[in-house]
């Protein structure tokens, strides 16, 4: 894309059949400039390995996408209207990676993720049967993430949180993390993993890699880290959501079992094949190809599939109705992806959560 707009402008209906089941987007993004605002004069640009990797050519090119498309990531409006013309009846709407801040010192990143899920709270008001919150935490801190995540359920009613792959190049199985996974568990808050670039991204600076390498590939080494490093068999109550198709580990699980099955390093905390666990989380469909969604819907099952856009992203899906109609599925496969897992995943069968066109 050599000009912003183009993505920003052609966003058009879709053009395939409506399904008779609410379609649920789970994974769409916004940003709160106040918060932004509030935590500028403490960033350094090694903070965000997105950016900082980022040729300058692709840091240009994205500072015009963001004004561009700045009304869609905040204004209600917009929103509902390029849901019409996706077919999406409800969207989860969280934090924009890019501002998970968790770089930020024990009392201001607090305060950034309570104002950002504040801010988030609102846009669910503005719109209760079309929008459902997903809260952001201060993962660097982790006794304030556990006591924000309780807040954000039980005082904001938000059914999920997202979290990056890493916090500030620290692993999701380091120990620091237990009691936050205790409080997630606890509160049946569905983790949604979105990284934020890569921390290792110094060969992926040229061609926008730190994106389209760089996002996945850190899905898969958070994955491969929280399996093998026995965080879900610890917490088997914890449900994960984890965006870009699981990135690459779901596509190639057999390599790190075959590893399992010979290397004594990767049985140190689990007894089962890392696979085993795999088949536990939930994948969403932004992998662009049908033959992609099928090979996640015959390895993990139908109920493991999620409609996720990344809207309003230029690396997001504009057509997920589309996307779904052309995979070579059944009806009620179909519909399970398109809606029917999220309504159970998120407990969405509630007054005002789905099918309204307010």
């Amino acid at each position: 894309m050599t000009d912003p707009r183009s993505w920003v402008e052609s966003w058009k209906p879709t053009e395939a059949v409506k399904p008779p089941v609410p379609v649920v987007d789970v994974h769409s993004h916004t940003v709160v400039d106040s918060v932004a605002e509030l935590v500028r004069p403490h960033f350094r640009p090694e903070d965000d390995p997105r950016t900082f990797y980022s040729s300058d050519t692709s840091k240009k090119l994205n500072q015009a996408f963001y004004r561009e498309a700045a009304a869609k990531f905040v204004d209600p409006d917009h929103r509902v209207a390029d849901m019409d013309a996706m077919g999406v009846d409800v969207q989860l709407v969280a934090i924009s990676p890019l501002q998970y801040f968790y770089w930020a010192d024990e009392t201001l990143s607090p305060r950034a993720a309570a104002e950002q899920n504040d801010a988030i709270a609102g846009l669910v008001a503005s719109r209760p049967r079309r929008f459902v919150g997903v809260g952001t935490l201060p993962m660097a801190h982790p006794a304030a993430a556990a006591k924000e995540a309780r807040r954000v359920a039980q005082d904001l009613g938000f059914p999920a949180v997202e979290i990056g792959a890493d916090v500030n190049g620290v692993d999701l199985d380091d120990p620091r993390f237990e009691p936050l996974w205790e409080a997630l568990e606890e509160n049946r808050l569905v983790v949604i993993l979105h990284p934020a670039g890569f921390t290792e991204a110094r060969r992926l600076t040229d061609y926008y890699l730190v994106n389209v390498i760089g996002m996945p590939l850190s899905s898969t080494v958070a994955v491969t880290r929280m399996i093998l490093g026995g965080v879900f068999e610890r917490h088997p109550g914890l449900e994960m959501l984890v965006v870009h198709g699981g990135g690459y580990l779901p596509f190639y699980a057999a390599r790190t079992d075959h590893a399992f099955r010979h290397r004594p390093e990767l049985r140190q905390h689990i007894d089962r094949l890392p696979s085993e666990y795999l088949r536990r989380l939930h994948f969403d469909i932004t992998v662009f190809d049908p033959r992609m969604v099928e090979r996640l819907v015959a390895d993990y099952g139908a109920d493991r599939v999620l409609v996720g856009t990344d809207y309003p992203f230029d690396m997001g899906l504009p057509d997920p109705l589309q996307l779904v109609a052309s995979c070579r599925l059944t009806d009620s496969e179909k519909h399970l992806i398109l809606g029917g897992n999220a309504e159970r995943l998120f407990r969405l069968n509630r007054e005002g959560a789905a099918g309204s066109s307010q």
